[in-house]
């Protein structure tokens, strides 16, 4: 099961209106468990625990147990580590990364029975970050070649301006990553870089949704659009029966 979550169908008031899946934001606490327990329902993944970092713009990805995941919705556990990416081999367990612009990255390869989930911002994919999430997967037994790579909706070329500094420290890595907006100044894509990243990292698919979250106000959160005080959307990804080994 893999899905990206949008902002609509939740129970938050503005400015985290409606469906905020984050407990660091000041939204109510009731109304995010609310949300998450949504969430889990309508995906059929009711009552298993979920497995969240806490984010810091790096490349550090973690191993995640079933055990060490604690349990939830409708708890909010305390995050399993501080890391940008989350892999597993553990069925029944959900692996969930929360963005608002950065680029949220699920990764599968159904055969083996590992998924991972990777939040890429300019900064996480300027340090390899989604490479090091598919090398995550290669020691729990994923073969990269069969990883198929989903790239979820994230601020797009066409809005996100940046300085030469950060244009270079993506481009410089990922060509694929630069653009210009719409009034031809400096940008970037970071749903573009991550997908060369992820066919450098030699994933045998790389599927991208191509919707920018700073365009599309009604459907997703944006931390730039909405000056720094919004809700996130997550992507989430788990082995569950029937879609494991």
């Amino acid at each position: 099961m893999a899905a990206f979550t949008g902002r609509t169908g939740g129970t938050s008031a503005a400015p985290f209106a409606t469906l905020n899946l984050a407990l660091r934001v000041e939204d109510d606490l009731r109304r995010v468990l609310a949300n998450r327990r949504r969430v889990a329902t309508v995906l059929g993944l009711a009552g298993l625990p979920w497995a969240l970092a806490r984010q810091v713009h790096g490349a550090t990805v973690l191993h995640v147990r079933a055990g060490s995941a604690g349990q939830g919705p409708p708890e909010g556990k305390p995050t399993v580590g501080e890391a940008d990416g989350l892999v597993t081999a553990d069925p029944g367990v959900v692996l969930a990364v929360l963005t608002a612009d950065c680029a949220p990255v699920l990764l599968a390869d159904p055969g083996a029975g590992v998924v991972g989930a990777v939040h890429a911002g300019w900064r996480g994919l300027a340090a390899g970050v989604v490479e090091a999430g598919v090398a995550a997967m290669a020691e729990l037994g994923a073969d990269p070649g069969a990883v198929v790579g989903l790239v979820g909706p994230a601020v797009g070329g066409c809005c996100y301006e940046v300085g030469p500094e950060v244009r270079e420290a993506v481009g410089g890595r990922y060509p694929a990553a630069l653009a210009t907006t719409r009034d031809g100044r400096p940008a970037l894509d970071p749903a573009a870089g991550a997908a060369q990243a992820l066919e450098r990292a030699g994933a045998g698919q790389v599927r991208v949704a191509g919707e920018c979250t700073i365009d599309l106000e009604e459907r997703f959160f944006s931390h730039r659009r909405d000056q720094g005080r919004t809700g996130r959307q997550a992507g989430l990804i788990a082995l569950v029966s029937g879609g494991g080994r």
